[in-house]
């Protein structure tokens, strides 16, 4: 039997050493999780996912890091009988900066067989004239433009689309704004992508060139940093569809099967909307290494706020749960949950070094991610680069005012595009209005009191815009 008293003695050993190391343990065990407490449970379940959350935004922020090098089109090297043809959209509305650039970029695409449409609401535009000098300097390419919109909704876009994507020889489509410049070779690559089987979208990463004020650099440094590497990321993993319409290629038989483009004419994000159609078809979306580089100029630091709270109310009703967890991607929140989630799991990591910690290492990602996506694109200019004080202070504005600009877009319903004023429904479509005076006086003042008021446009006629 002395094997089995050794079992026992070696048993009873195990357990005295079990009950030193849990008699050690405890102090910490019970912060975590008090064992009579469901609250200490639910507590633990929420800072560990605090935690999780935290390594995951940190994670899709480095994927970002990641640019693929060019490589040579198999598709441009295809002969005319064998490419796919495609037919290239170009609306416009005005002469945007570096239009001529912009649009000759296409004209110079190094690909056997496509058309170039271009289309505009009014003969009196500006960009008219642009449009047949280039026609006139490249006579070889197939090329026209078609004046005068076609009302089939409240969206501006489509209005001006609408009778190129009609008309056009062929099925595939790339709709790129005016205000896109794009590689030679990003024809050649996207087809490629998008003649690989399952593939129903092709998009390109929009990359803010060329500000000239305040308020454009902090447009410009939001685009190339915190966009630029939720988009890539979000496109990586692939959950759900991602697509932003400065560039996006694909089939007018795919699209047609949800109704064509006019289906999605009363809509403001009819790029997302068109995009997730055709993904719910079981196509895929690839976005290839090429950028849609868009010349910005001058922008006012209030055109800035103004532009980003129009694009997130417009989101709201579109993609509406990855807008509402947007602000918990922003620097400064994810700083304050990843702090307050670490120390409370472990209380020796101090808040305040965590925090200043976040914010140096989210700072130098984004610094190398916007040098990075400049150095990749192919628009050449001396000055596409910006001083580091520059991009500090544009990159402080972006991140400070981030949160106040979402709670302004979300407790409102009105934008306003180029001119043109709409008011958002529920299903993300837009009904058009104008601003109209409403004259009060005062009382006791002896003084007029002007009140602006928005009166919708029941028969839908509005001022045309692309971008």
């Amino acid at each position: 039997m002395k094997w089995f008293q050794d079992w026992t003695l070696a048993t009873a050993m195990d357990q005295l050493y079990a009950k030193q190391v849990y008699d050690d343990m405890k102090p910490y065990i019970n912060t975590l999780l008090p064992h009579t407490s469901s609250y200490g449970r639910a507590k633990l379940a929420l800072l560990s996912l605090g935690v999780a959350f935290y390594v995951f935004i940190i994670g899709l922020s480095l994927l970002g890091l990641y640019i693929r090098s060019k490589p040579s089109p198999k598709s441009s090297r295809l002969p005319p009988t064998e490419a796919p043809p495609v037919s290239i959209l170009r609306p416009l509305k005005g002469v945007d900066l570096n239009l001529y650039q912009n649009l000759e970029s296409t004209f110079k695409q190094r690909y056997p067989i496509f058309e170039l449409i271009f289309s505009i609401a009014e003969a009196q535009d500006p960009a008219r004239q642009v449009v047949e000098q280039l026609m006139t300097k490249y006579p070889n390419v197939d090329a026209r433009l078609i004046i005068g919109e076609k009302i089939v909704g409240s969206n501006p876009k489509i209005n001006n689309l609408i009778r190129s994507y009609e008309t056009a020889k062929y099925d595939i489509v790339w709709i790129c704004d005016s205000n896109v410049f794009v590689d030679v070779d990003t024809l050649g690559r996207s087809v490629d992508a998008l003649t690989s089987p399952g593939v129903g979208v092709v998009h390109h990463l929009p990359l803010a060139v060329l500000p000239s004020s305040y308020g454009a650099e902090v447009e410009q440094v939001f685009l190339d940093t915190n966009h630029a590497k939720m988009y890539i990321a979000i496109n990586y993993v692939a959950v759900s569809s991602c697509v932003m319409g400065k560039s996006n290629l694909y089939r007018r038989s795919d699209l047609d099967k949800a109704g064509g483009l006019a289906a999605f004419a009363n809509f403001m994000a009819e790029d997302n909307l068109v995009a997730d159609a055709i993904w719910k078809q079981g196509l895929s979306h690839v976005m290839t290494c090429d950028t849609a580089c868009q010349s910005i100029g001058y922008m006012s630091p209030r055109e800035y706020l103004m532009r980003r709270s129009r694009w997130l109310r417009v989101r709201k009703y579109i993609v509406t749960a990855a807008t509402l967890v947007e602000p918990f991607q922003e620097c400064v929140l994810t700083g304050i949950y990843g702090a307050a989630s670490f120390h409370a799991l472990w209380p020796n990591i101090n808040p305040w070094r965590f925090l200043t910690t976040h914010f140096i290492l989210w700072f130098c990602i984004d610094y190398t991610l916007f040098h990075t996506f400049l150095a990749s694109q192919s628009m050449q200019h001396p000055n596409k680069t910006m001083p580091f004080h520059k991009f500090l202070r544009a990159w402080i504005t972006r991140e400070v005012c981030a949160l106040p600009i979402w709670c302004y877009a979300m407790a409102g319903t009105r934008i306003r595009w180029r001119g043109s004023y709409y008011r958002l429904r529920m299903d993300g479509s837009g009904v058009p209005y104008v601003e109209r005076p409403l004259k009060k006086w005062v009382k006791g003042s002896g003084k007029k009191l002007v009140e602006y008021i928005g009166s919708p446009i029941l028969n839908g006629n509005s001022s045309t815009n692309t971008s």
